[in-house]
């Protein structure tokens, strides 16, 4: 359907592709993975025909249409979320305007009015006109995908500069997927949806009748949805028929052929390099060593990709606690008369890593702030245990870095003195490296921000880490580099992620905020979701 030839693109001194050649084919879904920088959404804005290569070209089969999903879009203003939602189909809410107009002339109009029968002509005329174009299909197929991306049926109406541009982003999702174009290219399609919302694109993308080429940090998603991996790096494309564990399995067999590779060129080489350096003078000999110079400098070089699996996350050692980490009593939270949550009573024990889990807007920040104490409850209270030293990760806390301040100084600014030494270790593993650790906080992007804040948090010493949505802004490799660190962390942690691989890896408590109510469940996330799915069924 899309087929890339001889392509190559440089940025400065960096070269992203080198002659590659590559295709997406009918019904693929095919996960762009690779390393931060590697040129995963370069490649997708080629594909879009948003960035022209250096050389080469993009070949679409066809008449083919494509729709693309960017991390960051903007809207028009003035538009309704509907009226957004059904862009492209012009006619269709223009007849679905005169319906409207019709509607409300005839319930004016006087029943005996000799206009009356001549409106209700036209309008019936419009109604069978609107439904030969597709009108009724077009509206419930926008109602059931805005209902599946979360946006509530009360604001459907509202203006788009109304939402924030993370809806604004699952808008331009909804277009797409109303639209249905032949290839869907999805750029984190993920980002701000909550675990229903999650499901819900999954199960789209799994059945969709076109191809699908995405970028996702969701492990849960690539294993469920994609048959096809390609990765991204060392100025190429890699492809993997399966899905993403498919992918790692396969990617260690090839190292492992590729290092045994190098490892005979070398071999040859160094062998090859001693016979020339000592027959290169000998008469009866320099034939057969300049021969085999000549032949050594045609070789092609066997490169191995820089491998960072030996960079891990280790976390400062967690001072022992009291059993009785946090104990919350009859606590209540409103706003504006609104009740968040009612009366919650519970305990938090040392070594616990409970999962907050709800659709968004239930509370579970709400709660995570209660808790750290960065906001008031309007009744009860929450008790912080004997020797508990917290630590928050706020959604919002790059707000709490200093711009003038160089990313290493303020990573050790909570560092213990002891551990002060291994602040660089952890910065590397979340992907500030060599001199970066100099750039100054106020020059970092929004993703490079909130890395540096979590990577700070994890600095310091605590013994009850807060964690509001850490996997946000974190590459699938960072990701589990985060996760098995957690792991060996010997306090406690409440933590709040969409991420289902991390949830499934972390959790060994869920606490569930659904309709006001918190519900406790004393094991992990997929016993969690066992027991959901059998409640269902009775």
């Amino acid at each position: 359907m899309i087929e890339i030839q001889d392509l190559s693109l440089a940025y400065s001194a960096q070269v992203l592709f080198e002659e590659v050649n590559w295709k997406v084919n009918p019904g693929e879904r095919v996960a762009l993975v690779g390393k931060n920088g590697a040129g995963k959404s370069t490649l997708m804005k080629i594909l879009a025909g948003e960035i022209a290569p250096d050389s080469g070209r993009v070949v679409r089969a066809g008449n083919i249409s494509v729709g693309y999903l960017a991390q960051d879009v903007m809207l028009i203003r003035g538009r309704t979320v509907w009226e957004e939602a059904l862009e492209g189909k012009d006619e269709i809410l223009a007849l679905e305007r005169e319906l409207r107009r019709y509607e409300h002339l005839i319930s004016e109009l006087d029943p005996d009015s000799p206009d009356m029968q001549r409106r209700l002509n036209r309008y019936a005329r419009l109604q069978e006109e609107f439904e030969e174009k597709g009108g009724y299909l077009a509206e419930s197929d926008a109602a059931a995908v805005l209902s599946g991306l979360g946006f509530p049926k009360d604001r459907w109406e509202e203006p788009t500069e109304n939402f924030s541009g993370g809806w604004q982003v699952r808008l331009h999702l909804a277009k797409l997927l109303i639209r249905r174009p032949d290839v869907l290219l999805l750029d984190e399609p993920t980002n701000y949806l909550d675990l229903e919302n999650i499901l819900w694109i999954e199960s789209v993308i799994r059945d969709y009748p076109g191809a699908v080429v995405m970028v996702s940090h969701d492990r849960a998603l690539l294993n469920r949805a994609v048959n096809r991996v390609a990765e991204v790096g060392n100025k190429t494309i890699g492809d993997y028929r399966g899905n993403y564990d498919y992918y790692l399995e396969e990617r260690e067999r090839r190292y492992e052929i590729l290092e045994n590779a190098f490892k005979n060129q070398q071999r040859e080489i160094r062998q090859t390099e001693r016979f020339i350096e000592r027959f290169k003078a000998k008469s009866t000999k320099a034939a057969q060593a300049k021969s085999r110079m000549k032949a050594l400098e045609k070789m092609e070089v066997i490169e191995l990709p820089r491998e960072d699996a030996t960079v891990r996350v280790t976390l400062p050692t967690a001072p022992r606690s009291g059993k009785e980490v946090i104990r919350v009593s009859d606590l209540t939270r409103a706003y504006n008369g609104r009740v968040i949550f009612a009366p919650v009573n519970l305990n938090i024990y040392r070594g616990d890593r409970v999962a907050l889990l709800g659709p968004n807007g239930a509370g579970k920040s709400t709660l995570m702030r209660l808790i750290a104490g960065q906001d008031q409850p309007t009744a009860g209270k929450v008790e912080i245990g004997m020797s508990v030293t917290p630590r928050y990760f706020a959604q919002d806390q790059v707000s709490t870095l200093l711009p003038d301040r160089t990313v290493l100084a303020e990573a050790e600014q909570d560092a213990p003195d002891e551990w002060r030494a291994r602040v660089r270790d952890l910065l590397a593993a979340f992907l500030f490296r060599g001199d970066e650790v100099f750039k100054k906080a106020g020059v970092l992007s929004g993703g490079e921000k909130s890395r540096l804040c979590l990577a700070k948090i994890l600095c310091g010493t605590a013994n009850l880490l807060l964690l509001d949505e850490p996997t946000n802004h974190l590459d699938l490799v960072t990701k589990e580099r985060l996760l098995q660190a957690l792991l060996k962390y010997q306090g406690t942690i409440v933590f709040v992620s969409h991420d289902r691989h991390f949830l499934k890896g972390l959790a060994t408590r869920v606490l569930e905020i659904e309709n006001g109510v918190v519900n406790d469940y004393p094991w992990g996330y997929e016993d969690y979701l066992w027991w959901k799915e059998e409640s269902q069924r009775k």
